[in-house]
């Protein structure tokens, strides 16, 4: 399929003023390189992610900051490349706390301050957490942490020694802690064929935001963008959290660049009551 036919112009709810402006030319860098063979991976609205299909295969270890109550793209990821090694870091949850959080809910049925679906879905949460792990992921139930290697805390030396693997994919949604990792992932480079990094808080940390996205780009190349529409965009159309996708390897020069997101055939709306993010940008 063409770039042509899979690049689509938003049908949300926004005026047409809107679709049609382009984000500032200094945002340009963030137009991701046109590369064929994307797929999406993880649930169809959020925790899902789009990610190179080759990367996939490629790739022995998957590396997953921050999973809370849903892990669909580790376990699409295992569907998708069985032979994969999953290591998930999230200090929020785990099997004793997902069973406190059933027992209250039948509780507060009982009381008749919650619903029967809601029980439900505390106890499908529980079954699946014990399914997928650990029989096919290691939780780790540990903070990802810059500096700090106390207990219930990793460092990005403590996860990278615990895997041998070369062939490393990335995932990272640590609700605005991944700004203080990024100069120790580029220690790694080397290491990591993929990420894919959900940046929060572009609209009060822009200029942070701007110089980590730069930096990761020394090592790595952009081949996805997508805004997350659980947030708001600033005044100039950038949305406060971007998800976007890295591959190692500079881009050529004479790369060809996607103008104009999301995708069609791919993206998804994280919230599916509302309109998806429009990303347009400058030509170069």
């Amino acid at each position: 399929m063409t770039t042509e036919e899979t690049e689509t112009s938003f049908q949300g709810q926004y005026d047409a003023d809107r679709i049609s402006e382009s984000l500032p030319p200094n945002l340009a860098f963030l137009a991701p390189v046109d590369v064929d063979g994307l797929i999406r991976v993880g649930n169809e609205h959020d925790g899902g992610y789009v990610v190179p299909e080759d990367t996939v295969q490629e790739v022995d270890a998957v590396l997953s900051f921050g999973v809370s109550t849903d892990w669909s793209f580790e376990e699409h990821f295992k569907q998708l490349n069985s032979k994969v090694e999953i290591h998930a870091y999230d200090h929020t949850v785990g099997e004793q706390r997902f069973l406190r959080a059933y027992q209250r809910g039948i509780i507060k049925w009982l009381l008749r301050r919650t619903s029967l679906s809601d029980v439900r879905r505390r106890r499908r949460i529980l079954r699946s957490y014990r399914i997928f792990f650990p029989s096919q992921a290691i939780h780790f139930e540990e903070a990802i942490h810059a500096r700090n290697s106390t207990p219930g805390h990793a460092t990005i030396d403590k996860v990278f020694r615990r895997t041998k693997s070369h062939r490393i994919f990335l995932k990272i949604d640590i609700a605005g802690s991944e700004y203080s990792i990024i100069d120790d992932i580029l220690r790694y480079a080397d290491r990591i064929k993929a990420l894919v990094i959900e940046f929060h808080e572009t609209i009060a940390l822009r200029d942070t935001f701007c110089s980590a996205v730069k930096r990761l780009q020394r090592e790595f190349q952009i081949v996805h963008v997508h805004g997350n529409n659980f947030s708001q965009a600033a005044s100039d159309g950038l949305p406060n959290v971007m998800e976007i996708t890295f591959v190692h390897g500079a881009a050529p020069s004479s790369a060809r660049r996607r103008r104009s997101l999301p995708l069609a055939s791919l993206d998804s709306p994280n919230d599916p009551k509302s309109p998806d993010h429009p990303l347009r940008f400058n030509q170069a």
